[in-house]
């Protein structure tokens, strides 16, 4: 692919490399509103309407970032679609509202439910856009659009707010927040103590999380949740202190590995039915996919 063409451009304005674990989000709301919601069935075009909503509202968020970020970009990142001219700052601005739109109706044909969660979605990536560069709490608004991901689709299978979607919610805002203050400070060569403290703490959290939400389940399906977890964060670890600098894109990549601390456990107990195999395959695909989508475009 041309690197310096219109679709490298507009791929890597979509963090495409991210899709991969924005799916698996809504996965891992749908799936654990089955198991805890003792549905009879789980109901598939529900979940593929919300996994499509979930994208679009993430693709969307993006475009409007980069519409913001437009004159910023024009001095630190010159290369990116806007700046180097490639796209009308228009276009991003109209493609942006769209796709959030777009999102929004996608959910409402889940559920009523559903479609205010993805309003809420949609609002919170419009005060990140505003506030993102002013702020290091912005990481605040940015980790919520990803929590709310599991609720809106508990609450799309489901009909009603399920409380089940909750949990990675908060396992998700913990693990971009820590991300995200990472990243801000990445460039730094001295981060402020007191924010390094608070990312480590923060990717403490998700197997925490796990752990209370399968607490019956047995020690082996909580290990295998989150062994896989652990191992990418220690991985993760060495690559900040050998200073690579593809390690907060290897975080990034890391995303599904917080839901498959619940997804895996749930795989596991669910046996070799469809429903079992797709807990135990989306996780590892989506991680293997992110990695591969970040040589295509990159994730930041």
């Amino acid at each position: 692919m041309n690197r310096n063409g219109r679709l490298h451009a507009l791929l890597a304005t979509a963090r495409v490399a991210n899709i991969p674990s924005v799916i698996v989000n809504v996965w891992c709301g749908a799936a654990l509103a089955f198991v805890f919601g003792d549905m009879a069935a789980l109901p598939l075009v529900p979940v593929f309407l919300l996994a499509a909503a979930g994208v679009l509202l993430y693709v969307g968020g993006n475009l409007l970032n980069d519409w913001m970020d437009r004159d910023w970009d024009a001095v630190k990142r010159p290369e990116r679609a806007v700046p180097s001219g490639k796209f009308q700052a228009a276009t991003y601005l109209s493609g942006g509202c769209v796709c959030s739109l777009l999102g929004i109706a996608l959910a409402a044909i889940a559920s009523p439910v559903s479609a205010l969660i993805a309003a809420l979605i949609a609002g919170l990536v419009g005060l990140y856009t505003w506030i993102h560069k002013r702020t290091a709490w912005s990481v605040l608004p940015m980790g919520l659009c990803r929590a709310l991901l599991p609720v809106m689709a508990a609450a799309g299978v489901t009909g009603g707010f399920s409380t089940v979607g909750v949990f990675p919610g908060l396992a998700l805002l913990a693990y971009i927040a820590g991300l995200s203050l990472t990243a801000r400070f990445e460039s730094m060569e001295e981060i402020p103590s007191g924010f390094r403290r608070l990312a480590r703490l923060l990717f403490f959290i998700p197997p925490a999380l796990g752990i209370r939400m399968h607490l019956d389940a047995g020690a082996l399906p909580i290990l295998t949740g989150l062994f896989p977890y652990g191992l990418w964060m220690a991985a993760c670890d060495l690559m900040r202190r050998m200073k690579l600098f593809r390690f907060v894109s290897f975080l990034l990549a890391g995303i599904p590995w917080v839901d498959g601390i619940f997804l895996l456990p749930i795989g596991i107990a669910s046996g070799m039915s469809g429903f079992g195999v797709a807990c135990l395959v989306l996780p590892p695909l989506a991680f293997g996919s992110a990695l591969l989508l970040q040589r295509l475009a990159p994730a930041t």
